[in-house]
């Protein structure tokens, strides 16, 4: 199966946004080489989950369905604030090798069973954003961290395909379909690199995009 840019996105996604007593220590789970500059700034006590079930194209002909986890930690380079994807579980292996091209930390995880459709579990890692009902709220109560561009790196170079820096994902025709706060099933008790945290709000946006590349970010 090809894949070639640009891809268009089908989402439904929840994110909690959580939070922890004591910093959280993220540096194990990020991918290896990453500059110094960024790996000092996970350790954190905020971060966000995200898990998305998404339908996308990976070339013209070929469209694949995956669903997986990111964890996203709150980062700053020069003037502007980012989301730096420390890692993410995905059970595709197209959408694996699209986003390591594009600078994301990606392991193939098994898929969920449809009991654990918002659910992951990884060793270290237990995180439920399983909901009991909903909550007022939308677009406005969104936390800051939603609208922050993601910051990846890339170090690779494979006969004529090379890409090295800091970099920022490019899309167009962008669309948030819905958005919905929801109340956690489970909102203490949550785990991500062994540490602790508890939901400080979950929501669910559903949105469709096109991506069309990387570029380069200056820091």
């Amino acid at each position: 199966m090809t894949l070639r840019l640009p891809n268009s996105f089908s989402c439904t996604s929840r994110t909690a946004v959580l939070e922890s007593e004591d910093p959280i220590d993220f540096r194990p789970l990020a991918q290896p080489g990453l500059p110094e500059r960024i790996a000092a700034r996970l350790v954190t006590r905020r971060f966000l989950v995200t898990r998305s079930h998404v339908r996308s194209t990976v070339s013209g002909d070929h469209t694949i369905d995956f669903s997986e986890t990111l964890v996203k930690i709150p980062v700053r380079v020069g003037e502007r604030s980012h989301l730096f994807p420390v890692v993410t579980y995905v059970d595709h292996e197209y959408s694996l090798i699209r986003g390591y091209l594009l600078g994301f930390h990606k392991l193939l995880a098994p898929p969920a069973g449809d009991g654990d459709r918002w659910t992951t579990r990884m060793p270290g890692f237990d995180v439920d954003l399983r909901a009991e009902g909903d909550l007022p709220g939308g677009e406005a109560d969104l936390p800051p961290e939603q609208s922050h561009p993601f910051l990846l790196w890339t170090d690779y170079a494979v006969g004529e395909a090379h890409s090295h820096g800091l970099r920022t994902l490019t899309v167009e025709r962008y669309e948030r379909q819905r958005v919905g706060f929801l109340r956690p099933a489970r909102p203490e008790k949550q785990t991500a690199a062994n540490g602790t945290a508890r939901v400080a709000s979950l929501y669910e946006i559903a949105d469709r995009f096109d991506l069309t590349g990387v570029k380069a970010v200056d820091g």
